[in-house]
């Protein structure tokens, strides 16, 4: 592909990746990472470059700095290292190219995010700081509903209010999750896809994300101030790899039955509908090296 072609798909993906990072319409603004996964992973990484650099400098043409460094921030740099990391290899002796695993990059998703987390908790904090909860939360049910027909979800929203940083930065990583999975898809689709897809029935964690849960989880009951704000909210970052490992065990259960299809179906509308699946899950994924030495050794 020569330079010109390179230039004007990275010109193109920056501009439609700005477009749907400011379509009103839910949930097309979720998908604006997706050329530059598609770019990045089926092109290269300087062709992403350009085009993380050229959506950025349209929005902020028509939006202005605050949402474009925002863009720039969560919509290109993160899929930016994700994709780079994801294209690392090296050759073995052997000549077969062995690619970045998936549970590095399950690592280094979950270690941004909890970057993000962090980003957004400073947020909050400023914005917060000599504020009484529960009186932000009627001012701003007060902004947006004058009538008053919101007022009895007026104490729910009191108590998801202090988990925001994380519910933002959780939304993050699962949104660069899905576009990143399916750019790979859709490239693999027409065989334009530079690496083979990561397994996901593989996955692995660090032993620190483990201890990480398990500190963020004791906070989250008896950390006052900050120290609880950060517990609450990095529970929700520490739990999401052992998800997505739990996950991959039950993807693996199913699929050495006759009716993987059918199963998988029903369990995730049941994860849909109801939340004590979801915690199952994330129980799953960190009793993940037991239950598999408990397998192998019978």
């Amino acid at each position: 592909m020569n330079n010109t072609a390179l230039a004007a798909i990275a010109v193109g993906g920056g501009l439609l990746s700005s477009i749907l990072s400011l379509f009103p319409l839910f949930p097309i603004p979720l998908l604006a990472p997706l050329p530059l996964f598609l770019i990045g992973l089926g092109v290269g990484l300087r062709p992403m470059y350009v085009a993380g650099g050229v959506a950025s400098l349209f929005v902020l043409l028509l939006e202005g700095p605050f949402p474009a460094a925002e863009f720039f921030i969560f919509f290109a740099l993160g899929p930016s290292f994700l994709i780079y990391r994801a294209l690392l290899k090296r050759k073995k002796s052997s000549g077969e190219i062995k690619w970045y695993p998936s549970s590095l990059l399950l690592r280094d998703l979950t270690t941004i995010s909890s970057t993000v987390m962090l980003l957004a908790l400073a947020a909050y904090i400023y914005v917060i700081k000599g504020w009484d909860v529960t009186i932000v939360v009627k001012n701003f049910l007060k902004a947006i509903d004058p009538e008053g027909q919101l007022k009895d979800m007026e104490p729910l929203i009191t108590q998801i209010i202090p988990f925001l940083p994380g519910l933002f930065a959780f939304w993050w990583g699962l949104m660069m999750l899905i576009n990143g999975a399916l750019a790979q898809g859709l490239l693999v689709r027409f065989k334009r896809n530079l690496r083979p897809s990561p397994s996901f029935q593989d996955l692995e964690a660090p032993r620190v994300f483990l201890i990480l849960l398990g500190i963020s989880f004791i906070l989250s009951l008896i950390g006052v101030g900050y120290l609880g704000l950060l517990g609450k909210n990095s529970v929700l970052i520490f739990a999401f790899p052992f998800f997505l490992i739990g996950l991959s065990l039950v993807h693996r259960w199913f699929h050495k039955t006759s009716f993987a299809t059918l199963g998988l179906t029903v369990f995730y509308f049941v994860l849909l509908v109801f939340f004590w699946p979801v915690v199952f899950v994330i129980l799953l994924g960190i009793l993940k090296p037991w239950i598999e030495k408990s397998i192998s050794s019978n």
